[in-house]
């Protein structure tokens, strides 16, 4: 027999109506709504649920930037779409059925439909939560482990980057959470004035076309000279990125929650020489609950972030209306009523925190925390629920297209030429990474072995006696300052070059002057004027015969020289460079 939900009470039943429709995308970023799995027939039979599985009516779903993400770029670092693929992970509904027995990037669908079978281990209680509330859930899960990860205190001057929905939201949290003063930054006026609005003890700054440098330094001043201790950053752009890194304080940390580039450029020697944390978040884990009592309890309104709401059948402008922001939109929800309900019976769900991979068993770690909302029997099953953060399905149903769909405009051969450019782009790519995996493995066995060899005949150098081992020793002695100094030279040689807008000789002067030093290692009577002349009492004379504006010219050479070393010492031993060389090359 067929699994049923007919086991469960039928007064806590609601009966679907309208046939499931979802919201689809594709490689060649159509977007479109068509039927969906599973169908009217297959939710009352029971026969399309697995085991701990339950069908959900879904009533509300936030369109994240990441769904628009899918639609407009086709993926997300490894994430993307390479076939039909439903959006959405923002999602509440309700409960239909229960299997007896008691995932949503690509390539998992989504949860932008009207129903879906959904793992019952990730569902959690929301008693009488809006379903709005219960769809902004997920980007509050984002924000929650940011909080936790960046270590955000009481009265740490915290900076967020962007206003966007997950900027707001962190900005809410860090204000819930004690953090002050606190800046928040977008290119956006309108954002700034809604940010300003939901959050007024809160400091706007609107980003300029200026370099990160700079913008920083205007930051620090919206702070009132306080350099922040922690920035979180929600936009994933480079030059947000690296403002960020250049505001916050020796020691601080920016944590980047935004998607951004595959590749970006970002100031490393700021980061090494003001010793800040560069850390990133991808998903999060075990933070329903804790969402669910701070919006239960008040601490957390979101209420004022939805600015939008469509129905289902309006999707599509729903999600032109979201990636337009010309239109003002903060959180667009797209609404699903097609059957009624009873106060009791919320729930909400989405995509579980851990990376994505298609598997009906949920991790450990997960289910350990969620799996004890599930202690009741089906009654429990009947009350509010949300699940976590991703659908993980085995298989993709079939897929009906039988509403008006929304072709692209690119031409199917624009599409393969870019497709053809890029294989060979990526072909060239991984014989590039090949070779300079090679190399890399060839050096790294070579090294190990001449650096063994090295320390074997300094070794056996050092057991020689007498005057010869007091030679070798001091001549070992003198190679680490000399490596030292060296190393100072060039950075005193670059940093001269750099602030007179020096450029290097050449290579025919170098070569010329190299030619004359040959010349004289090989005929050393060619220094002197005369061999007759190169007498001791000559060479005496000479000195004595010095005039004033030699012997000056001397002492400036020498004392050019001393400065040089003492220079260098210094700049050593007070790290104003950021040499960090053996302390036996200090003494």
């Amino acid at each position: 027999m067929a699994p049923s939900a007919t086991e469960i009470p039928r007064a806590a039943m609601e009966k679907p109506s309208k046939a499931n429709i979802g919201v689809f995308t594709n490689p060649e970023h159509d977007l479109w709504v068509a039927e969906a799995s599973p169908s009217v027939e297959n939710i009352e039979k029971g026969d399309s649920l697995k085991p701990g599985e339950v069908t959900i009516g879904i009533k509300s779903t936030g369109i994240c930037g990441s769904d628009v993400h899918f639609w407009h770029a086709g993926c997300i670092g490894p994430m993307i779409v390479k076939d039909t693929h439903i959006l959405g992970h923002e999602s509440a509904g309700v409960i239909l059925a229960v299997h007896p027995s008691f995932l949503s990037t690509p390539p998992c669908p989504g949860l932008l439909r009207r129903y879906v079978n959904h793992p019952a281990i990730w569902c959690h209680k929301i008693g009488d939560m809006s379903f709005e509330d219960g769809a902004c859930l997920e980007p509050l899960s984002v924000s929650l482990a940011a909080m936790q990860r960046a270590g955000v205190r009481l009265g740490d001057p915290v900076l967020i980057c962007g206003a966007g929905p997950i900027g707001l939201i962190t900005l809410l949290c860090c204000q819930a959470a004690g953090a002050c003063p606190l800046v928040i930054t977008d290119i956006d006026e309108g954002r700034l004035e809604f940010a300003k609005k939901l959050c007024p003890s809160a400091t706007t700054f609107k980003v300029e076309r200026v370099s990160a440098e700079e913008s920083a330094k205007s930051i620090v001043a919206a702070f009132g000279g306080i350099e922040p201790a922690i920035a979180i950053e929600c936009t994933g752009v480079e030059s947000s990125v690296a403002a960020a890194i250049w505001a916050v304080k020796f020691g601080g940390k920016v944590f980047v929650i935004g998607v951004g580039k595959n590749e970006m450029t970002m100031p490393f020697m700021r980061l090494s020489v003001r010793e800040i944390d560069l850390q990133f978040q991808y998903r999060y884990c075990n933070t329903w609950p804790r969402a669910i009592r701070l919006v239960q309890s008040g601490i957390i309104d979101m209420k004022k972030l939805v600015t939008h709401r469509f129905q289902l059948e309006d999707a599509v402008k729903a999600f032109e209306t979201a990636a337009d922001p010309k239109t003002g939109a903060i959180k667009v929800q797209i609404k699903k009523s097609s059957f009624p309900l009873s106060s009791e019976n919320l729930t909400i769900f989405w995509r579980d925190s851990l990376p994505i991979h298609c598997t009906s068993t949920p991790p450990s770690r997960t289910s350990r925390s969620i799996s004890l909302s599930l202690s009741g029997a089906y009654s429990s099953l009947i009350m509010s629920f949300a699940a976590s953060r991703v659908l993980r399905r085995t298989a993709q149903l079939p897929i009906g297209r039988t509403t008006a769909r929304f072709e692209s405009t690119a031409s199917k051969a624009t599409e393969a030429a870019r497709d053809t450019a890029s294989k060979a782009s990526e072909k060239a790519t991984e014989y590039k990474s090949k070779a300079s995996e090679g190399l890399s493995r060839v050096t790294s066995a070579a090294g190990p072995a001449i650096s063994g060899a090295a320390k074997g005949v300094g070794n056996a150098l050092g057991k020689i006696g007498g005057r010869t081992g007091r030679l070798i020793a001091f001549i070992e002695r003198q190679i680490p300052p000399t490596i030292y100094y060296a190393r100072v030279g060039l950075e005193l040689s670059r940093l001269v070059f750099k602030g007179q807008s020096m450029t290097p000789p050449p290579v025919s002067t170098f070569q010329a002057y190299f030619q004359r030093a040959v010349k004289s290692v090989r005929n050393p009577a060619a220094l002197l004027p005369s061999s007759a002349n190169a007498t001791p009492s000559n060479v005496l004379n000479q000195i004595r015969n010095l005039n004033t504006s030699q012997i000056v010219a001397g002492a400036v050479v020498g004392a050019e020289l001393l400065g040089f070393f003492t220079v260098g010492e210094m700049i050593g031993r007070f790290k104003l460079i950021g040499y960090r060389g053996d302390t036996g090359a200090h003494h």
